[in-house]
């Protein structure tokens, strides 16, 4: 006697379970993946807003700066320009190394209008980075930034 093709009950049981317990381990799953993708776009937002600032310094032939607030955990540029908030669950900010200092909790990273800057780097830690931190480096001579992992 040949058996009907199909699948038995027992199969569609088993396989149903399985796929409700991938479902319920999705969201945590996701949201951790979320949290690093956010922090890791934060970094990136910072290290292009270093970049736009070094292009408005030569294309206005004037001195543009950005402002990192470590305590408020923010930059901005001066005088007009982009800004921006790290998160504040996440990323450590380690410091801000070679940088002009303002005050107690600024920093500022100055870019010319030949391309060079006053050169400096901002240290970051994320979760999950092993203890190395991101460093998000503006050449002085060039005023070229590095985001390195």
């Amino acid at each position: 006697m040949t058996r009907p093709a199909g699948f038995t009950l027992l199969e569609l049981l088993v396989v149903i379970t399985v796929m409700g317990l991938a479902m319920l381990a999705a969201p945590r799953l996701g949201g951790a993946w979320a949290d690093g993708a956010r922090d890791r776009a934060a970094i990136q937002e910072l290290g292009s807003g270093l970049s736009r600032a070094r292009f408005m310094a030569v294309a206005t032939r004037s001195p543009v700066e950005v402002l990192f607030d470590v305590k408020d955990r923010t930059w901005r540029t001066i005088p007009t320009g982009p800004r921006g908030r790290l998160p504040d669950a996440g990323i450590s900010v380690l410091g801000v190394d070679g940088a002009t200092v303002r005050d107690a909790a600024t920093s500022a990273i100055r870019f010319y209008p030949d391309g060079g800057s006053s050169g400096g780097t901002i240290l970051l830690d994320m979760p999950g980075s092993g203890g190395k931190p991101t460093r998000i480096a503006a050449d002085w001579l060039s005023g070229r930034v590095e985001v390195r992992d």
